[in-house]
């Protein structure tokens, strides 16, 4: 008779019972195909706290359950259950594959770990691949837990500890955080409700490399999970996977209308950007945009009338989706109304330079004309003052956008106050004063009597220098010896666009002399 050693007992044992703990230690609920396989669950199986682990299909873990459907397990020494479940696709049209047995294990785990994480899917941001679905299913979940339990009186938001098991790679923390609050973000308003992220969800993003490291965020699960005795499994996770199947096909509808209406939003502030990038490069150069209200009430117009129809869709889908598309309608229209107001203002202030410039050198064509004084000098200009605001209500026409309460009336009011103190100011102004000296000095020369036939030379030099500038500084200096008068000049307009289209689009020379030779002949 064979003997059976002391060690081949224990080791035959060991088997025995590692057989018998894998066969009692996994329950499947939800098989592949999405049908439940359970009609009850012990509740003697059933740990303290529940973790649930979600791994994505076809890609390696270092977690258990990748069994293609929704299982029930125990945890090694820690006495936590765990519900495995397999994360979203982005191909599938399976029940699992929408990621309705997320939703089912997210009812009652109070502890979720999300594995199955790429190094490709955090390069790409995970709101376009399967893990985004995954987690929008989670959100979802957890955040009408939280509206149903602020309805109760005397109950506290349990909050629930999510892992995220990040690949090591370069890619740091807070990118990841980034792009699980923008998905959030997104089921957020799908639910109507003003709840932070931090009041529901406590997020750790681990790397794992080993098994070592799995089971040590296995711990950290289990002890984030509710302690909290644990009631009717089956019975949740059925209600919730059956209410997520039947409400699927509408959330597919509100996330693509949430998509329409940021697709049509970027689009459409591409275009409208570029569009006011050309305006504004041409009033930087001193210019005014030809026929501005008309063209940026048609880009206006055209921009939200597109827009509407692009996002028709968020209307038909569900209140939220519609308000999100409201929300998106009055970004993209007041994004575009300050830049319209902005580029108004500034080409208003470039028409009032100009006239002010054109009636100050009128003006100056007329003073001394008329020797009878100030006041007939603003009597004879008063037309020219109206002619240069009917000149200048005609260019405002132009840039008049009604929709935008952007009309000609103030500014007509600050140019007709700006000409009559341009007006009142003008016979004390330094060109007026420069231009009386002129006249006082011709006057001068003239006086001379003649007592003998005479033949008298003179030179008049008349030199302008016109250094780099916008006419912001001007300066004149005469000096006279005899016949011969010098006269030097000094305006920084060289840079002005008025000056250099005089000169045929070419900055005026540095230094300009205009010498001119005078002979008085007496007889």
């Amino acid at each position: 008779m064979a003997r059976i050693t002391s060690a081949a007992l224990t080791i035959l044992l060991g088997l025995l019972q590692s057989s018998t703990l894998a066969s009692a230690a996994s329950t499947s609920i939800i098989d592949a195909n999405g049908v439940f396989t359970r009609a009850t669950i012990p509740d003697s199986s059933i740990g303290n706290n529940i973790v649930a682990v979600i791994t994505s299909p076809d890609t390696p873990s270092f977690f258990d359950g990748d069994t293609g459907g929704v299982s029930l397990s125990s945890s090694d020494g820690s006495g936590a259950s765990i519900l495995s479940s397999p994360g979203a696709t982005l191909t599938g049209t399976a029940s699992l594959s929408k990621g309705n047995g997320v939703v089912a294990v997210s009812t009652v785990a109070d502890s979720i770990i999300l594995s199955g994480i790429t190094e490709s899917d955090l390069e790409n941001g995970l709101d376009d691949t399967r893990h985004g679905h995954t987690l929008t299913a989670i959100f979802r979940t957890k955040i009408q837990d939280a509206i149903l339990e602020e309805g109760d009186e005397g109950s506290e938001v349990q909050k629930t500890s999510l892992f995220l098991i990040s690949p090591p790679c370069d890619i740091d923390e807070e990118t990841i955080l980034q792009d699980v609050m923008a998905i959030f973000e997104t089921a957020k308003a799908e639910s109507e409700t003003d709840a932070d992220f931090d009041d529901i969800f406590v997020i750790n993003v681990l790397t794992v490399e080993n098994e070592e490291d799995a089971k040590k965020v296995m711990e950290l699960a289990s002890e984030a999970a509710s302690t909290s005795s644990k009631s009717n499994i089956l019975t949740s996770i059925a209600n919730a996977y059956s209410k997520a199947s039947s409400t699927n096909d509408a959330s597919t509808s509100f996330t693509a209308a949430i998509l329409a209406c940021d697709d049509s939003f970027n689009r459409h502030h591409r275009t409208i950007r570029a569009k006011l990038s050309s305006w504004k490069s041409r009033s930087t150069r001193g210019l005014t945009v030809d026929n501005f209200g008309s063209a940026a009430t048609q880009l206006m117009t055209r921009a939200m009338e597109s827009y509407d129809r692009d996002t028709l869709s968020a209307v038909e889908s569900s209140s939220s989706a519609a308000s999100y598309r409201l929300e998106m309608r009055s970004k993209l229209q007041g994004r575009v109304e300050i830049a319209v107001r902005a580029l108004f203002k500034v080409q208003v202030e470039i028409l009032e330079k100009n006239t002010l410039k054109r009636f100050n050198n009128m003006l100056l064509r007329q003073h001394g004309k008329n020797n009878e004084g100030k006041e007939s000098f603003y009597n004879d200009n008063a037309a020219a003052v109206r002619s240069a605001a009917f000149t200048f209500e005609t260019a405002v026409e132009e840039l008049e956008v009604p929709s935008l309460s952007l009309t000609k009336v103030k500014p007509l009011a600050e140019i007709d106050t700006k000409l009559n103190t341009a007006l009142l100011e003008f016979p004390d102004s330094p060109a007026a004063r420069l231009k009386n000296m002129r006249e006082v000095t011709r006057a001068a020369n003239k006086q001379k009597e003649p007592t003998e036939r005479s033949l008298d030379f003179g030179l008049d030099l008349v030199a302008m220098i016109r250094p780099d500038g916008f006419g912001n500084l001007q300066g004149f200096a005469g000096y006279q010896l005899g016949g011969n008068n010098i006269i030097v000049g000094v305006h920084n307009d060289a840079d002005s666009p008025d000056v250099i289209s005089q000169f045929g689009g070419k900055r005026p020379p540095f230094i300009r002399v205009q010498p001119k030779l005078k002979v008085d002949v007496e007889l």
